[in-house]
């Protein structure tokens, strides 16, 4: 059929005669497209009210569970205020009543047994006379005013000399960095005990950058289990702390 040509349709009735229509093909195609594309827009419409429908299912579960646990929330809050009511009263009849609601088929848990006292509540610890006592807050405390810089530090004891090893830097290099050092070891009882060292190489002076290697003798009588670790203080040449910390011993 040439372009442009029309289709010729016969409608016969038996009591009329012979009817002709002329439609044009693009009108055909045209119906039986909308025909497809109304099938298939009913089918996402279907697809989307089902998936829609899961979700508002999903969302009332949701708000369902939170309403529980709300109302679960609020019971909670009002025993407690309940509770804390009873307590500031300071009513013996209503604490007692309260104590035994929580165990009703022994409402009485709560007192001692006849015969039995109630045990005494504990007193301070007494310290023995001529013990000092440790302040772990002076001991632990690390202090760090971010000008001096300590990395790999590392000690071991050889031949009851302790060497210890690490890198210190300045940490504001516009200036140089001057100080001194001191060294302390730390027991398993929290004492201190100061270490001098063979040579004064705990004194320094830099811009940027040293390497400090240096032996000490440790205390006479003290073993390496004894040794909780090393403590480092350095101090200005003012003698204000500017960095304190302790290191730990690797335990075997």
């Amino acid at each position: 059929m040439a372009s442009g040509e029309k289709i010729s349709i016969l409608i016969m009735r038996d009591d009329a005669g012979v009817r002709r229509m002329r439609i044009s093909p693009f009108w055909i195609k045209t119906a039986v497209w909308g025909v497809v594309f109304l099938a298939v827009a009913a089918a996402l419409f279907a697809a989307g009210a089902m998936h829609y429908q899961g979700r508002v299912a999903t969302s009332e579960n949701i708000a369902q569970s939170a309403e529980r646990q709300a109302k679960q929330a609020r019971d909670r809050l009002a025993r407690l205020d309940e509770i804390e009511t009873v307590l500031r009263s300071k009513d013996l009849t209503e604490l007692q009543t309260l104590l035994g609601s929580y165990n009703p088929d022994a409402a009485a848990w709560w007192k001692p047994a006849a015969g039995e006292t109630p045990p005494a509540a504990p007193g301070p610890e007494k310290t023995e006379p001529g013990v000092n006592k440790i302040d772990l807050r002076k001991l632990f405390d690390k202090v760090d005013l971010t000008q001096a810089g300590v990395d790999n530090f590392k000690f071991k004891i050889e031949n009851n000399k302790l060497a210890v090893n690490f890198d210190l830097s300045n940490l504001s290099p516009q200036s140089a960095l001057a100080g001194k050092a001191e060294l302390f070891l730390v027991g398993n009882d929290g004492a201190l005990h100061p270490l001098k060292t063979e040579k004064d190489e705990l004194n320094f002076q830099i811009q940027r950058f040293k390497q400090v290697a240096v032996q000490a003798p440790i205390p006479q009588g003290t073993a390496q289990t004894d040794i909780y670790g090393l403590k480092m203080v350095i101090h200005d040449p003012g003698g204000k702390t500017i960095y304190s910390a302790i290191y730990p011993s690797e335990r075997q």
